[in-house]
This record gives C-alpha cells, structure tokens and sequence, in this order.
C-alpha cells in the first residue's frame, strides 16, 4: 500500500476592517522582525574555502606551506634538491593536490546552504468574472518554510561538522602527496648513486678487456679466456646503461609529483644520507599515531556528525513540512481579504522512518569506518617500524660483515697475485664482487630511508628523531677510488676494527661519506 502524506492547508482571511488593519500591521511588523533576525543569522561561505584550516593541520604535522609564487618556485628549484624543499614544491605545485585543495569548494557550498533558509515563494493569480460589472479577482500570496526555520540551528551544525571532517580529509591526502614525494626523491638520488657506482664498473670492465687483450697478444691468455672477459665487459656496460634508465624513470616520477618538467634544469646531489644513530620508540609512536593521523580524525570527526544527524532525523520526522505565508484577495465586488496561511505536513500515514534507517546505517558504516581505521594505524606503525629496523640490521651486516669481507678477498688475492700463485682476472671477478656489494650497501640505505617515510606516513607526522638528520652523506667515489699502490683498498678504512655497529642502533659511516 502506497504511503500517503496529509497537508492541511489554514487560511484565515477576513474582510477588511480597522482592527484587522492594526492586526495586519502588529503582524507585518513581526514578520520583518523575523526576516531580519532569520538572514542575520544566515553562515557564509568559509573565508578561502577553509583551506586555512588545513594547512594549519598540516603545518602541526611537520609540513612547511608556501604560497605558491614563481619567484620560490624559481629559488627552491635553482639550488640542488633536499628531502625538505622537493616537499615544499610538491605541496605547492602539484596539480593533483590542488584538485584535491579544490574539493573544499563542495564543503564550502554545503556549509553555505545549511545556514540558509530556502528562499520564500511568490504566488499570484487572476481571475476574471463572467459576470457583468463585476471586477477581475486578484490573490496574492508568500510563503515561507517553517520547517526551515526551525531546522535551521540543527543544519548548520551538521554541515559545519562534516566540513570539519572533509578538511581533515584533504589534510591527509596533502601528507600522503609529502610522502610520495620524499618516496620518489630517494628513489632517484638512490638510482643516481648505484648508477654512478655502474659506469665506474663499466670502466673497470673496459681495462680488464683491454689487459686481457694484451695477455692474449702476448700467448698468455687463450681465445676462451678473451671471449669470456670481452662478454664481462659488455654486461658491465649493459648494467650500467639499465641503471641509466631507472635513474631516469626516477626522475621522471619525482617531476610528475613536483609538477616539473623532466627536462628542467633541477637537481638532486647524488648522495644519500647516513642512517641516523637511533631511531624513536616504538611505544611514542603508536601512542602519537591516535591522535596525529588526519584520516582517523576525519572518520572520527564523520562518525560524530552522522550521530548527531540520526538525532536531528529522529524527531524531524515528526515535525513534516510546515510552511508559512500571508495572502491578499481581492474580491468581484471589491472586498479585500487578507491575513496569514499555514501549510502542514501531518506525518499520518508516513512517519518518514525509512530516513532514519538511512540515517542510521550510514552511522554504523562510519563506526565501523573507525574501527578499521584504528586498527589499520595501529598495524600500519608496527609494521612500518619492523621494516625499519630490518633496514638497519642489513646496513649493519652489510658494514660489519659482507663489505669487510669482501675487502679483505681482494687484498689476500693481490698478494697472491703478486705471488704469481692466482691470475689477475681472478682478481679482477673478486673486485667485481666487492662492487656488487657497494652496489647492495647503497640500495639498502636507500631501503632505509623509504622506511622511515613509510613510518612517518604510518604515525602521521614528522618523527621526532627526523631533527638528528645531518649533513653527511654517502659517496661513491669512496668505493672506488683505488688506494695508492694499485689494488690495496687500505685506504676505504673498512677495515673490522672500523666496522663496528650496534645491532639496533645506527653506525658512523663517516669513513664513506663526506659533508656536503
């Protein structure tokens, strides 16, 4: 059976006399009031479309928001890139992050329309009569929604609310553009360091084919021996022009993120930074997380507003559209009748009970939007910080273990060779495992880095350990510059006495890098 709504419609028209006149102005003088009390209560739009509100968010999280000028644009891009400045870029300057700043438009308007009444109606109509002598019939009427009115406290509040939790929104998807951006910025000043460390291999490849050519000129190498370093030669070559390609395509992606051409004129140094000594507690973080992450507040914040909403439903639905107006007729003979008109919706056969089922599921969806989303950031951080940790015990066993190691092969091999006990291309495959695992040794530090992005992406916020960063930085040409004497790498100072590094706690590399 179809649901039926009753509307009563109330006119009370009375001829015109003195006291209705008098009535009709106490009644006039009200309305006017009302108006006047109605539109100054009415809420504008938010002032910059409460973009304000969000950079605040974020500016308490660790991010630095410029006003986007192209004299800055022009400074921070002139000077080779930092983590730090590849952000204030990105966060200023890239296009889909100002999309998504332009989605603040549609709260904006929300918050506009719920600090409003809808606009009064105008009614007229004319009459005309068939009778001789007798004049047209005019009736004016305007109306006004009651029912607006009424609602009107409880409407603002709800679309300021959900205001509320769309800037918040908006907020994590600028830490998330913060993110991806220091993501792609080691991702390429990584590529260019193993990419470096490649063309450095080539070129120790290119020697060792032209010794070998010399030795087989000589009879002391056979065509078998010559072939098998020309093709180690090649693939030397061949790698170092793969690792071209990925520093590049990394490059590539951290210019879509900045909103940069790929062939400007930016840089980033080819060097990475030392690890840090210690990292932060475990405990502070997941702790900081609850109330720093932007994506729960916003689910919070949301979850609050549709609670309130499922109170404002409950008895609305009750209330039914009541309108409210004043009309003036004109009558054949010339008599005036005027005075006020009621519309009522009265909820007799429909009490609006599927809005509050809609309203009510939308209530248990975001609860349970909350519930995920505290668990997603508990495990998220702990997550996080297990894949940190495992980064630094790889540095570690890479520093304390494997690059020693592998120093200390090619050493006894240059003495055995000196001995004429092995041959010089025996010495030449173990230096080329000792640069396989530089070339390990780097990506694992950049490992690092992506894992504290990860975290800092997981708790919300900038880590608190993020102030101990410093200047140093790897370098390259610390693999593989030789040591004078030839072959000695004495002079890399990684010797097991310089190697020592705690387990769980950051090591000086200081012996491989420099300030830059």
């Amino acid at each position: 059976m179809t649901a039926m709504i009753m509307t009563t419609r109330l006119s009370l028209l009375a001829p015109s006399s003195r006291v209705m006149r008098m009535s009709e102005l106490r009644l006039n003088r009200h309305l006017w009031a009302l108006a006047i009390l109605v539109l100054s209560g009415c809420a504008s739009a938010p002032a910059d479309l409460g973009r304000s509100e969000v950079d605040t968010l974020v500016t308490a999280r660790g991010q630095t928001i410029d006003i986007s000028t192209d004299e800055l644009l022009t400074t921070l891009t002139e000077a080779p890139l930092s983590p730090e400045s590849a952000v204030r870029i990105a966060l200023m300057n890239n296009p889909g992050l100002q999309s998504t700043y332009a989605t603040l438009g549609f709260g904006a308007a929300d918050v506009y329309e719920g600090g409003r009444i809808r606009n009064p109606v105008f009614a007229g109509a004319i009459f005309d009569s068939d009778v001789a002598g007798e004049r047209d019939q005019v009736i004016l009427g305007l109306v006004v929604s009651f029912t607006d009115l009424i609602t009107l406290p409880a409407r603002k509040r709800l679309s300021q609310g959900a205001f509320a939790a769309l800037q918040q929104s908006v907020g994590a998807e600028v830490l998330l553009v913060a993110a991806d951006t220091e993501k792609a910025y080691y991702e390429y000043v990584g590529a260019q360091q193993v990419g470096a460390l490649r063309v450095q291999i080539a070129k120790a490849g290119t020697l060792s084919a032209a010794l070998a050519q010399r030795f087989f000129e000589a009879g002391n190498m056979t065509r078998r021996e010559l072939a098998l370093e020309r093709a180690t030669e090649s693939e030397a070559r061949l790698a170092a022009l793969e690792a071209e390609v990925v520093a590049f395509a990394a490059r590539t992606e951290l210019a879509g993120i900045l909103g940069l051409s790929v062939g400007g004129g930016w840089s980033a140094p080819a060097a990475l930074h030392l690890p840090l000594e210690s990292e932060d507690k475990l405990d502070t973080l997941l702790a900081s997380a609850k109330d720093t992450r932007l994506d729960l507040a916003s689910a919070r914040t949301q979850a609050d507003v549709l609670a309130d909403r499922l109170g404002v439903v409950n008895w609305t639905r009750w209330l039914g559209d009541l309108d409210v107006g004043y009309e003036r007729e004109r009558e054949t003979d010339g008599a005036i009748l005027r005075g006020p008109t009621v519309e009522w919706e009265i909820p007799i056969f429909n009490q609006h009970k599927d809005a509050v089922l809609r309203a009510n599921a939308d209530l248990q969806i975001a609860i349970n939007d909350v519930r995920r989303i505290t668990i997603d950031v508990d495990n998220s951080v702990r997550m996080a910080y297990a894949a940190l940790q495992n980064t630094r015990k790889r540095v570690a066993e890479y520093r304390t273990v494997l690059i020693p190691q592998r120093i200390e092969t090619v050493a006894r091999a240059q003495e055995e060779v000196n001995y004429m006990l092995i041959g010089i291309f025996e010495l030449l495959a173990l230096k080329q495992d000792e640069y396989d695992a530089y070339q390990g040794y780097l990506e694992t530090i950049r490992d690092y880095w992506l894992a504290r992005v990860a975290l800092s992406l997981a708790t919300g916020g900038a880590l608190p350990s993020s102030a101990q960063i410093g200047n140093e930085r790897i370098d390259v040409d610390e693999f593989i510059r030789p040591a004078v004497g030839g072959m000695d790498h004495s002079g890399h100072n990684m010797g097991n006495s310089e190697m020592k590094m705690e387990s769980e706690q950051g090591s000086d590399h200081s012996n491989h890098g420099d300030s830059k």
